[in-house]
């Protein structure tokens, strides 16, 4: 435990009959907590979790970060907007990789999520973590750089103006629907924070944070990691409580508010993902949560659950093998049962927090291996029935196996590009290239007219986001699994297998353009 001699005492009470042997270290300053860090690391063969003791938060919430395995170095993040604002220091993710993070001396210039003070480093990226905390000891050790100073005072401004200016309340309620690639920095209608009239309660909250921030050993750490190109990823606290209370009253505040949380009912609700489909998300996902929690109750475990689902796909696939009316009906019938199966182990697998490499690996496999099996059933039952269409079958597979290598290579290809690229060093407050700092919420500029274009398209883009209709419109031209197995059940149970097949290809391939005009904008932006 890290603290300051002067809380020694008010500790102890608190220390006493906790099982766990607890050492405590008092600092009289963060280059002491961040030289405390780095001994640590040097001394350890496991990972190390960091947390700021003054968080207020759902057991839940720590749960879900240490137990998936997936998650090796990383941190609990938010992008719900009024979660820890103004204050909480923010950071910019890409494919659920840190990219940049602040500091108290560090900024962010396009943040789409909220850094909330813990961090969990793994045993390969100790000696990088006690190396940048050393670097990092070294730079907090006053007098403290000029231009760190300069950007302290600047976060002091911005949330003068944050609190002068509170955020509209339709982002209250915000959950984290949005993806990490959208920036959310929106810039502020007051310009001069000196004209901010604040109360003598939000002043008071100011000073408040000015005294906590430089004190933040854990948003400290996380800058020297991501500085330092070691591959942080993300773990979101979703629709659970989270707060940092720095006063006795404000503490009061938050035992209260937690309180009112139903966590199951939350735990539950943050099993769905927030960026399906639209037919997963309007039409499954309102009731296979319920099934995952059934299951969760009876001791299932999301690999039982994904081996269910591909029997029941398989034994869709045979129906439709029939070739006749009824093979057809029930084949669309088992195969909707069987996607719902495929969508519960993955709510059991986050609402239990039984994570794993070999479920991910099987639920992807056995995507494919049901959708490849239905598709031959389809051409094998129309054959059966006089109607060949092996043709089209083949075509659309071959459509379907191109598309899902894409989809798997292009994010292998991104992970690889994000990794080369090339991180300032700590001592520079801002993310930019050229070390100063952009206008709020913009990417710098570019010289090349393409990506100028490639930037505007994309803008405008996320712009029409902002209405619902065209956000859900624009999952579904995508056609993910969800949509293709819909299609599928319709068009076999009320037409026929050569129905099912051109519209598949015609959807397919208006999809593929779509997804791959898009990436090539992305890319050109990037």
């Amino acid at each position: 435990m890290l603290t300051r001699p002067q809380w020694v005492a008010a500790l102890q009470p608190s220390l006493q009959g906790v099982d766990l042997s607890v050492q405590v270290h008092a600092g009289t300053e963060v280059s002491d907590d961040l030289r405390v860090l780095a001994r640590l690391a040097r001394a350890r063969d496991e990972a190390i979790v960091v947390i700021n003791g003054d968080i207020v938060t759902h057991r839940e919430a720590l749960a879900g970060m240490l137990a998936d395995p997936r998650l090796a170095t990383g941190i609990l993040t938010s992008t719900r907007r009024v979660i820890g604002r103004p204050f909480a220091f923010r950071t910019r993710s890409v494919r659920g990789r840190v990219m940049s993070a602040a500091s108290p001396y560090h900024a962010v210039q396009s943040p789409n999520a909220t850094f909330l003070g813990v961090v969990k480093v793994a045993p390969p990226h100790l000696e990088t973590m006690a190396e940048a905390a050393e670097r990092l000891a070294t730079m907090c050790t006053p007098p403290l750089p000029a231009n760190w100073q300069e950007e302290l005072g600047a976060k002091a401004d911005a949330w003068r103006l944050a609190l002068a200016q509170p955020p509209p309340a339709s982002t209250l309620d915000e959950d984290e629907s949005r993806t990490d690639d959208d920036a959310t920095a929106a810039p502020l209608e007051v310009e001069d924070p000196t004209i901010a009239l604040l109360s003598e309660d939000d002043e008071a909250e100011i000073r408040q944070w000015l005294g906590a921030a430089p004190e933040d050993a854990a948003s400290l750490l996380l800058v020297g990691l991501v500085r330092s190109s070691v591959h942080v990823g993300v773990s979101h606290l979703r629709k659970l409580f989270w707060t940092r209370p720095l006063s006795g009253r404000a503490l009061a505040q938050a035992a209260e508010d937690i309180t009112r949380y139903d966590e199951d009912r939350v735990l539950l609700d943050s099993s769905v993902k927030k960026n399906d489909g639209f037919f997963t998300t309007f039409f499954v996902s309102p009731y296979s949560k319920y099934i995952a929690r059934w299951a969760a109750a009876r001791g299932w475990t999301p690999n039982a659950v994904t081996m269910v689902s591909l029997a029941i796909g398989v034994a869709a696939a045979l129906a439709f093998a029939t070739g006749g009316r009824a093979g057809l009906v029930a084949g669309a019938v088992l195969l909707q049962l069987a996607f719902t199966t495929d969508c519960v182990d993955g709510q059991l697998a986050r609402y239990t927090r039984t994570f794993s490499r070999l479920g991910a690996w099987l639920d992807s496999i056995f995507d494919r291996t049901k959708e490849y099996a239905v598709f031959a059933a389809l051409a094998v039952g129309a054959s059966r029935a006089g109607h060949p269409v092996w043709i089209l079958a083949a075509s659309a597979l071959a459509l379907q196996t191109v598309r899902h290598a894409i989809d798997f290579s292009y994010p292998t290809a991104q992970h690889q590009v994000l990794g080369a690229a090339r991180q300032p060093p700590l001592e520079q407050p801002y993310d930019g290239v050229g070390g100063g700092r952009a206008p709020a919420g913009k990417p710098p500029p570019q010289s090349s007219s393409r990506r100028d274009l490639a930037r505007t398209a994309i803008r405008t883009w996320r712009f029409l986001d902002r209405r619902p209709a065209i956000r859900w419109a624009k999952k579904a031209i995508a056609f993910p699994i969800g949509e293709r197995f819909a299609v599928i059940s319709l068009t076999a149970a009320l037409t026929t297998p050569r129905t099912t097949f051109v519209v598949l290809l015609v959807w397919g391939g208006l999809a593929a353009s779509y997804t791959a005009g898009g990436r090539v904008l992305r890319s050109l932006y990037r």
